[in-house]
């Protein structure tokens, strides 16, 4: 993330404090600390036109891996399945879950389905 103080591109997500913080994240806009110049601003975790796009919904990673749905144990996991939604699993954080949205343009598509640890 840029901040936009000091232009670097150390920004990282900064913990919700106030109830502000916790409406702005209702509507997108979360919290970060650039960790040079130690400022504290809002932005979207990606843009929106690439909100429309399959991504992880704790880190924002759009690199997903397409998984079996039995791997992924939510509380309205069965419901996923039984939809036949595609199930992704997110490499950084390792988060698994079920989403509705197409994936990014150059994802490779991948041929079979892989173990999800």
């Amino acid at each position: 993330m840029t901040c936009p103080t000091c232009k670097s591109n150390n920004g990282r997500r900064s913990r919700r404090r106030s109830a502000a913080d916790y409406l702005f994240s209702f509507v997108g806009l979360y919290p970060w600390r650039c960790e040079d110049c130690y400022s504290r601003f809002y932005a979207r975790l990606m843009p929106l036109s690439e909100s429309l796009r399959a991504h992880c919904p704790i880190c924002g990673n759009q690199e997903l891996k397409r998984i079996s749905p039995e791997y992924v144990n939510s509380t309205f996991s069965f419901l996923g399945r039984f939809l036949r939604i595609p199930a992704y699993r997110c490499e950084p954080c390792r988060h698994k879950y079920f989403s509705i949205l197409p994936r990014r343009h150059g994802a490779s598509e991948m041929g079979h389905y892989s173990s999800a640890d």
